[in-house]
């Protein structure tokens, strides 16, 4: 068998062990750090597109959801405004009774009539305010056509000012109780996001997030290999030394 002295195989195959072993263990000591198991492609190309798609997904998902609580504002903004507004709309009702009674005069209907002119005013400024982000909310002001042409100035007008405003809530009523289904449309559609958001983080959190206790247990594993190829290249340096030493007789 032939003796060489230049090339130590031995050695060599126990430095390129050392090598490989580490750099497991500065990967396994990156992913402890960084909590990952999938810090770059190299790492696992597949399982990295998977959980970049999910937490993509889920990103979007929270979006949504955001969305969908400005519109829930959105839509409460307006309800409220209906609301101020079926006020309004029932005291301009109650006036209209009130001319419509034979014991009012051309005078107190008129004075009547003044009451209802600024409740109509602060209707429409009730309609102009209601903005979301500074858009207008009501911009097709439900319920004041029917109530453009009241006059209370006569017994007859009164009366029919009564079916105005009744006419007025009835449109009005009709809009709360589609924002009223709206809201509550909104309100599963954010609680549905919430929940598949959370399972969507789930399913990308088991694709690349580590398990700490393994990865200890890993790099122990690791630690232990490293050291048996420090001795091994130790013992590779010697059999080198014992082969010169043979081939000067010594």
């Amino acid at each position: 068998m032939s003796i060489s002295i230049n090339t130590n195989t031995v050695g060599q195959s126990a430095i390129n062990a050392f090598r490989s072993v580490s750099d497991a263990f500065d990967r396994s000591l990156e992913k402890i750090a960084s909590g990952k198991s999938i810090n770059r492609a190299a790492d696992d190309a597949s399982g990295m597109v998977i959980a970049d798609t999910l937490k993509n997904a889920a990103l979007s998902m929270g979006q949504r959801g955001r969305n969908a609580m400005d519109s829930i504002s959105m839509v409460q903004i307006k309800e409220s405004a209906l609301g101020q507004a079926v006020g309004l709309i029932q005291g301009i009702g109650e006036m209209a009774v009130q001319a419509a009674s034979d014991t009012q005069t051309p005078e107190t209907r008129r004075a009547i009539q003044e009451d209802v002119g600024k409740s109509m005013q602060a209707l429409t400024d009730i309609y102009k305010g209601a903005t979301f982000n500074s858009q207008p909310l009501l911009s097709n002001v439900p319920g004041l056509a029917e109530l453009s042409e009241l006059d209370l100035s006569t017994m007859e007008g009164a009366e029919a000012a009564q079916e105005a405003v009744g006419s007025a809530l009835e449109v009005i009523s009709s809009s709360r109780s589609d924002l009223g289904a709206r809201q509550n449309q909104l309100k599963s559609e954010v609680s549905n996001l919430g929940t598949m958001r959370v399972q969507t983080m789930q399913s990308a959190s088991q694709i690349e997030d580590v398990d700490i206790a393994e990865e200890v247990m890993n790099m122990k594993r690791l630690g232990l290999l490293g050291k048996t190829s420090i001795f091994a290249q130790s013992q590779a340096a010697n059999i080198k030394g014992q082969r010169v030493a043979a081939l000067l007789g010594g």
